[in-house]
């Protein structure tokens, strides 16, 4: 008798999937804006007490929505509070993940000295100012004349004096880290960057992969590192079961499908829209998409620094500070 395995199961459901593919499609709902299922996820049958998704390994993480802690932020408007997705407790992390729900009128607080910041608007808008210049981001690209992107890149010497507020209520997805120049190009600076996700330019992903890969950040060395948006249509996945020393974050922020994560046979995650995940270095990753739209997330990734120089697992803020400052 075949022995049916959870691997097995999830397989099958990928071909099937793949057989019952349709035309190619945006997402499942054309009306959405912005990314709601984030914070409102749609009712899953998890309401019994005490049960979660999320899961902490060795080398992942995954943090669910019904496992969210919301706390104040330092420095920031005390009616804004944030949830940490990732952060350098973590094992190798050297870098934030968190979640902030901004009400009216409510502003961020400034970066820490030398700490890079990326914003990505997930409901609502936000206006980022210095001096007389200020941008106005929304997670609807019709939200006005005026509205020049969804996310913004902060460099370190920008990211503590420009100012972040909140235009109606707002739930922004920020990533900060340590800033650490190239020992080669010390004097080549990162700059202020924004946009929208879907204005990009589609990049080939390498072949035999077939997913849909934006890179929200020049692909220059002055960067550290990039922000990539992935979209899966029902059926495509990753062909390469991947593992390399770069680490991850990573917000589903559309749709549903399976992670296999970890070492060995690994862990088989069904996850969708709201779900977080921490891969650190050399965790074996493959991700498939399930109907009935399209998955899209976001992710982090380190890139362009020497591991010799960037592999201080879990030493997060300490050892980048002395990185930035020059004290290899």
């Amino acid at each position: 008798m075949r022995r049916v395995t959870s691997r097995s199961r999830a397989v099958s459901r990928v071909a099937l999937v793949s057989d019952q593919m349709a035309s190619k499609r945006p997402r499942a709902d054309e009306t959405q804006s912005g990314y709601p299922e984030v914070m409102h996820p749609k009712p899953r049958g998890e309401g019994l007490p005490g049960l979660t998704r999320s899961r902490n390994e060795a080398d992942h993480a995954v943090i669910t929505p019904e496992s969210r802690v919301w706390c104040g932020l330092p420095g920031w408007d005390p009616r804004c509070s944030g949830a940490y997705l990732a952060s350098p407790q973590m094992n190798g992390a050297l870098f934030t993940m968190c979640l902030v729900k901004m009400p009216n009128g409510a502003c961020a607080g400034p970066a820490l000295p030398g700490v890079e910041r990326f914003i990505l608007v997930v409901e609502g808008g936000i206006t980022a100012a210095l001096s007389e210049m200020s941008f106005r981001l929304s997670a609807v690209k019709s939200g006005g004349d005026d509205v020049v992107g969804e996310y913004i890149y902060l460099p370190p010497d920008k990211a503590s004096t420009w100012s972040i507020k909140a235009e109606g209520a707002t739930t922004i997805l920020m990533f900060e880290q340590v800033y650490r120049p190239s020992p080669h190009r010390i004097d080549d600076k990162p700059s202020v960057e924004l946009g929208f996700i879907d204005d990009k330019p589609t990049l080939d992903p390498g072949a035999p992969e077939v997913f849909t890969l934006r890179k929200l950040l020049p692909l220059e060395e002055r960067f550290d590192f990039n922000i990539h948006v992935m979209d899966f249509e029902p059926g495509q996945f990753l062909h390469c079961n991947e593992m390399h020393y770069n680490q991850h974050g990573m917000l589903m922020l559309e749709g549903q499908g399976i992670y296999r994560l970890g070492q060995g046979d690994g862990r088989w995650y069904h996850l969708r829209a709201g779900d977080a995940v921490y891969m650190a270095p050399y965790c074996p990753q493959w991700y498939a998409a399930l109907e009935p739209g399209r998955t899209r997330y976001v992710l982090y990734k380190d890139t362009y620094r020497d591991p010799l120089l960037t592999g201080s697992t879990g030493a997060g803020y300490k050892h980048n500070a002395k990185y930035q400052a020059g004290i290899f």
